[in-house]
């Protein structure tokens, strides 16, 4: 016969360490929910996908103020497949491009560092950064037509960032790092400042580097930067993915101006081939004078055209692509570039930001929305707007038969007069 094993005892230490490991786990649990995203996030959603405005055949004689809303969080305005997407305060939300009316809204307890909907004619995604006390961190991506949410992702980052995207990727980019993700969030890149590298070979080696302005394209990323011991400002171009060996690959890196006295240079536009800079010109000789610069993407220049604009680029300016073209604002005129070539087409003067392809191609110019021929740059016509005592940067997109205009902080929707 078996001998019976005795039950194991349980003593009064036993139990007190059990007891303890008990409250442990649910001090932990409640400490996650404290702080999680979720327990302090408010989200409407839509009650069904809102239709998609026609695309115009011809724009109204007469451009009149629909609505508008705050929108601190956009630079430039962010247009879905059917709605506005505006960001103020901790709230992104889905508009009505007629009436400006809510069609869904989503609320975190927290800042939004910057909002922008991606993707229009694909995913159609709204995303937004929220601050926490990792930099602007905190990624959310919504549905733009229903603000159903889609996902999350969280990384280290800058106390501000600049937010865009491409064909393929969206960008963050501080002034120390920047990092690309697809829209499945899925990260690409980061470069620049790591505070825990897994790899420290991954990335190229460079020293203190201060990023200064970065745009992607043709799964490229181009960032101007400055990198001790450098005199001037650099041009880095990069994957927007990492090599089979998940490294960052590096295209070109050249030093692009002799000094950095001066306001640095702007990327505006990228692409398989070509990187296309704004250069004010205070660091690259004395008659040099503001150009567009066309780079390869082993950061070596090609070329360069003369165009009218200041030598610190404006602050707050930044390129529209627009179906073929990009635009850009130089502070005194709208330079449009091939979105294929990166070369300069046509330069638009005395405009105040830049502008979009509809009927035509649209530039914001004071007092008036300027329709011309994208090819010429003819006038061919133009449109009365009243903007009040605004004097600011506008940069304006269309939704069907409405015109969209980022003034400052704020959305505002044109269109013909209400009936």
């Amino acid at each position: 016969m078996a001998a019976r094993i005795a039950p194991e005892r349980r003593t009064r230490l036993d139990l007190v360490i059990t007891a303890l490991l008990v409250v442990a786990a649910l001090a932990a649990a409640l400490i996650l929910w404290w702080t999680a995203p979720a327990r302090s996030t408010e989200s409407v959603t839509a009650e069904q996908e809102p239709a998609t405005p026609l695309p115009t055949e011809s724009l109204p004689t007469e451009l009149h103020e629909l609505w508008r809303a705050p929108s601190g969080a956009t630079q430039v305005p962010s247009v879905g497949k059917a709605t506005v997407v505006t960001g103020d305060g901790g709230t992104m939300t889905g508009r009505d491009p007629a009436t400006g009316d809510e069609l869904w809204h989503y609320t975190r307890d927290a800042e939004l560092c910057a909002a922008v909907a991606a993707w229009p004619g694909g995913e159609n995604d709204a995303l937004g950064v929220y601050r926490n006390s990792r930099g602007c961190s905190e990624v959310t991506a919504l549905d733009a037509g229903t603000g159903a949410r889609k996902g999350n992702r969280s990384s280290d980052a800058d106390a501000e960032i600049t937010l865009s995207y491409d064909k393929t990727f969206a960008l963050a980019a501080g002034d120390t790092r920047l990092e690309t993700w697809g829209s499945n969030l899925v990260r690409g890149i980061e470069y620049g400042r790591v505070d825990a590298p897994v790899n420290p070979d991954v990335a190229p080696e460079r020293d203190r580097c201060r990023l200064f302005s970065a745009a992607s394209g043709g799964d490229r990323v181009a960032v101007i930067e400055r990198c001790a011991p450098d005199t001037g400002y650099r041009l880095t171009v990069l994957s927007s993915t990492l090599t089979s060996e998940e490294k960052v690959r590096e295209w070109g890196s050249h030093q692009i101006t002799d000094t950095s006295h001066g306001a640095p240079p702007v990327v505006v536009a990228v692409t398989d081939d070509t990187v296309s800079v704004y250069d004010g010109g205070a660091d690259s000789g004395a008659d040099a004078g503001p150009t567009v610069r066309l780079f390869g993407v082993d950061a070596v220049q090609q070329s360069a055209r003369t165009v009218e604009g200041e030598a610190t680029p404006p602050t707050g300016s930044l390129p529209l692509t627009a179906r073929a073209l990009v635009t850009y604002w130089t502070g005194r005129s709208t330079v449009v570039l091939d979105g294929g070539t990166g070369q300069p087409r046509i330069q638009i003067s005395d405009t105040i930001g830049p502008g979009e392809v509809a009927t035509g191609l649209l530039v914001p110019v004071a007092g008036a929305v300027s329709v011309r021929d994208p090819v010429s740059g003819r006038e061919l016509r133009r449109i009365p707007v009243d903007r009040g005592d605004y004097t600011g940067i506008v940069s304006l997109r269309v939704l069907g038969p409405y015109v969209i205009e980022q003034r400052g902080d704020e959305v505002v929707a044109l269109g013909p007069r209400p009936e």
